[in-house]
């Protein structure tokens, strides 16, 4: 069965959304065959709480939530529930089935930054999963004349987010700048619904 998701678009729409108090209509979709699910959110904006109304075709859904940086990811969760039932839990490996309140993008764990001290000092190319729905990849060519380092970083398929830079310096400065590069690119490749 193909899941209803709320895209980005839709995502940012409902940050600044729940900040009013108005009807807006959106719509849901599959993700391969782009089925379409169309409802109604009536918004009524509080100062401390905000209470949502999700109309899909005859039902009528309800939600008070407390004014926060995360309403709208939460709000997003609920459409999505409505739309698809109950979220299960024994799924939570894949990020993409994830509630939208409980995906962290951009994590860089400590066995990563190791993984990434190695493909330094021998250079390679390696995939790192970052909390994104692709992976971020790393690919790094030594020189043998010289201490240097060509590094090309990669996330996404149709128009990636791409970086490229050739370093001259010791290990541990190639290291670092590496990591600093790691850390752009997975900043600018966060949703800008989920960026703080």
């Amino acid at each position: 069965m193909s899941k209803y998701r709320i895209d980005n678009r839709t995502l940012q729409l409902l940050k600044a959304q729940v900040n009013l108090t108005e009807t807006f209509n959106h719509v849901l979709r599959t993700a391969p065959t782009r089925e379409c699910l169309a409802f109604r959110l009536k918004v009524e904006r509080g100062a401390t709480e905000t209470a949502f109304s999700v109309e899909l075709g005859t039902e009528r859904h309800t939600l008070t939530l407390p004014s926060d940086k995360k309403t709208h990811l939460k709000l997003a969760d609920f459409i999505e529930e409505i739309a698809n039932g109950p979220f299960d839990p024994s799924n939570s490996s894949d990020p993409v089935h994830l509630p939208h309140s409980s995906r962290v993008y951009g994590r860089f764990e400590t066995q990563d930054k190791q993984r990434v001290l190695e493909l330094v000092r021998t250079g390679g190319v390696l995939s790192l999963d970052m909390g994104f729905d692709l992976p971020l990849h790393v690919a790094i060519h030594r020189t043998h004349t010289r201490r240097g380092a060509t590094i090309i970083l990669s996330i996404g398929n149709k128009s990636p987010n791409t970086r490229c830079f050739t370093v001259s310096d010791t290990d541990a400065e190639i290291y670092l700048m590496v990591i600093e590069s790691i850390n752009h690119l997975a900043a600018a490749a966060t949703p800008a619904a989920h960026a703080a």
